[in-house]
């Protein structure tokens, strides 16, 4: 049986959205390898649309009016045009069996069944990360949308727990959709760009993969690191990762730090690969994720961990990883200042090959047509 999914894309904006973008996109690729029960109606710009279903030639496309980069006007959309599309549906006539709010919020009550994926409860539980428009609505969105829907997906245990304790949520209506790591393995012929040849002649490097934003906590890590590099003046750090919010606050705390932190923003994928390989650690001191995929696509690398104990980070990354305090400047300095040798160098990374398998493609593909089988029902 061919299950008909509405995917709402309106709140996605390409390479400005984070890991929400990449967990979507690769949902959807979970679930197109392993089943063909699935056809999309993917609702959004076309740039969201090709970022998430690519070539995929089983989605029906339904492309927006001009949505500039203001929430406003999401909400305007979502309200009026994806309503009214998502209620013609396919060729014209009414047909989703599903319809998928994969960004958090549920605009409008539908007669189609309908599930949310709520990414984590910052918003609520650390309001001062957002402006004071956006932190007024989704104060009312994300409760309606857990009201709402008849299911929430979550990428983690632990945003259900949040939600299940905050709201009193039913257990029952919400379900856990795991993202998973893919391979960083750098083809033969492959060729770093001058700028990452360099950094890698230079020493070794520690390389936190995040957006610059206050809760990614660079501030902490830059510190930690200026205090590390005294006892290993060869020591770089390498951030990577899309511009956020704080990006022009986080850069120049960076350079008043150290001059041996490398801020290179969004690099090309062969770059990130290569960075991924040779690095000597990756560390991730969030203090808030609803999953953390960079420490799953870390520990399929063979890169040993250094990640924050908060949020669902503990949860991800098993008991392959050193865990600390993400206020504890001390012992990330000190973690910083002894890598791992030998074979406890080995041990790390058997261990976290070994917990990668816990989040894989297959895992993720049958979590999530599990919930629209059962919502389609």
């Amino acid at each position: 049986m061919t299950i008909h999914v509405g995917l709402n894309l309106l709140w996605l904006r390409p390479g400005e959205v984070g890991g929400t973008e990449t967990y979507i996109r690769r949902i959807v690729q979970a679930v197109d390898a392993q089943s063909a029960e699935v056809e999309w109606h993917m609702f959004g710009t076309e740039k969201a649309i090709d970022s998430v279903g690519g070539s995929n030639a089983a989605s029906a496309a339904f492309v927006s009016p001009h949505l500039a980069n203001t929430p406003a006007l999401r909400v305007v959309l979502e309200r009026t045009w994806l309503r009214q599309r998502m209620a013609v549906g396919r060729r014209g006539r009414p047909g989703l069996d599903v319809v998928h709010h994969p960004g958090g919020t549920v605009p409008f009550r539908s007669d189609t069944k309908t599930a949310v994926t709520i990414h984590d409860l910052q918003p609520l539980d650390d309001p001062t990360n957002f402006s004071a428009a956006k932190r007024a609505f989704l104060a009312r969105a994300i409760p309606t949308a857990i009201e709402r829907a008849d299911l929430v997906l979550t990428p983690s245990m632990w945003v259900g727990e949040q939600i299940k304790e905050r709201f009193s949520c039913d257990e029952s209506k919400i379900r856990t959709v795991s993202a998973f790591a893919e391979s960083r393995s750098v083809a033969p012929s492959s060729t770093s760009s001058t700028q990452i040849g360099e950094i890698l002649g230079r020493g070794p490097i520690v390389l936190y993969p995040a957006m610059t934003m206050r809760h990614k906590n660079h501030a902490m890590l830059f510190r930690a690191f200026a205090q590390a590099v005294r006892e290993r003046p060869d020591l770089q750090l390498v951030c990577v990762g899309a511009v956020g919010r704080d990006d022009r606050q986080i850069r120049e705390e960076a350079v008043a730090a150290s001059d041996r932190i490398h801020m290179l923003g969004l690099v090309s994928g062969v770059d990130l690969n290569v960075l991924f390989e040779t690095a000597e650690s990756l560390v991730f001191p969030s203090r808030y994720e609803g999953f953390g995929l960079p420490v799953l696509e870390a520990q399929q690398c063979g890169l040993p961990v250094i990640a924050s104990n908060a949020g669902a980070l503990p949860e991800v990354a098993g008991d392959a990883a050193r865990l600390l305090d993400p206020a504890d400047q001390a012992a990330w300095t000190e973690a910083l200042c002894s890598p791992l040798r030998g074979e406890a160098h080995e041990a790390a990374i058997a261990a976290g090959v070994r917990n990668t398998a816990r989040f894989t493609m297959e895992t993720s593909a049958t979590q999530q047509l599990s919930a629209y089988a059962q919502l389609a029902t």
